[in-house]
């Protein structure tokens, strides 16, 4: 993507976004077992910023960077190895990166096993949070001042929730209503960049001007500045994501049952999708295979055969009696 400075607040004035590629590729074996490989490629900043983070290396898996050839800036990081839980949580939802999750079943019958595959990154909320912000993003005009005001006005509103209840007790319920009607009023105000270098130089006095007719105390003021922080790193990594792309390939024993891919190629089930996939709900990649037991099945018919043989054969023998 052409380097162009993005408007955004805070922390976050002038940003450049670059994209990443990611491949996922797993393989699911007959024994449950599963191998995973995540490969980013992309620039340096963007591979190194954390907001998708590859599994954390253990016992045999193996991780490492490396520069492409093709271009300086551009790096490649490398994680894979095998696990055999059938549940395992890459990264928590909870968290600045994005959380995803894998998890797969097997359901044993006599003649085959069937295999059920779910993984499911989390959903960002952006749409439902930050409406103007989602068509920001849609729109690919984060130049706009437009969802600026909605943007800070829910990030202090998340502050003001963070804070314990001998800051703000139920019987302020009302106050604090009245707070953040005051703030989304004060931030729509804003039209240029230069009220946004106010904030990001020193928050601390920007939210005491601004909160001075409701004779809030410094120490409120410090609690909420602190808190914005933490909100506005989930966020921005959300946004950083927006030129990422995803790309899933899984190889499942037997045959392919069921599925919400978006292709796939031989015995190769393709998931294609960027943040676009990711700004409301969970984003979840299904499927299914069955695998049969050839020998027992073999068994099986053969036994069918040998029954059908002997009541034929009884019934030839009926007739000529």
């Amino acid at each position: 993507m052409a380097s162009k400075n993005k408007t955004l607040f805070l922390l976050l004035l002038f940003a450049c976004f670059s994209c990443v590629e990611n491949l996922i590729l797993i393989q699911i074996h007959p024994d449950k077992q599963t191998y995973i490989k995540f490969q980013s490629t992309g620039d340096s900043l963007d591979i190194f910023d954390n907001d998708f983070t590859h599994p954390k290396v253990s016992g045999d898996w193996i991780s490492n960077y490396r520069q492409t050839n093709d271009n300086d800036n551009n790096w490649s990081h490398l994680t894979e190895g095998y696990f055999k839980e059938s549940e395992y949580i890459f990264t928590d939802s909870g968290e600045s990166q994005l959380g995803y999750k894998y998890k797969n079943n097997i359901i044993k019958s006599f003649l085959s096993r069937h295999y059920e595959f779910h993984l499911t990154f989390s959903g960002t909320k952006i749409k439902t949070e930050f409406p103007e912000l989602y068509k920001a993003i849609i729109s690919k005009n984060l130049d706009s001042l437009k969802w600026l005001p909605e943007a800070l006005t829910v990030l202090m509103q998340k502050s003001l929730n963070d804070i314990d209840s001998e800051s703000i007790s139920p019987e302020k319920r009302l106050w604090n209503k009245r707070l953040v009607n005051h703030l989304r009023n004060s931030f729509a105000k804003m039209s240029n960049e230069n009220t946004l270098s106010i904030i990001h130089n020193n928050r601390i006095k920007f939210l005491k001007e601004i909160l001075k007719p409701f004779n809030v105390n410094d120490t409120l003021t410090l609690k909420l500045a602190e808190s914005m922080v933490a909100h506005e790193k989930v966020l921005r990594s959300r946004i950083d994501l927006q030129d990422d792309t995803f790309l899933v390939k899984l190889l499942m024993p037997g045959q392919i049952v069921s599925a919400n891919a978006t292709n796939m190629i031989d015995d190769t089930l393709i998931w294609n999708f960027g943040i676009d996939s990711l700004l409301d709900d969970n984003y979840v990649l299904i499927a299914s295979s069955t695998l049969y037991t050839i020998e027992r099945l073999e068994i099986v018919l053969i036994l069918i055969g040998i029954i059908l043989f002997l009541l034929v054969s009884y019934g030839i023998k009926r007739r000529r009696l």
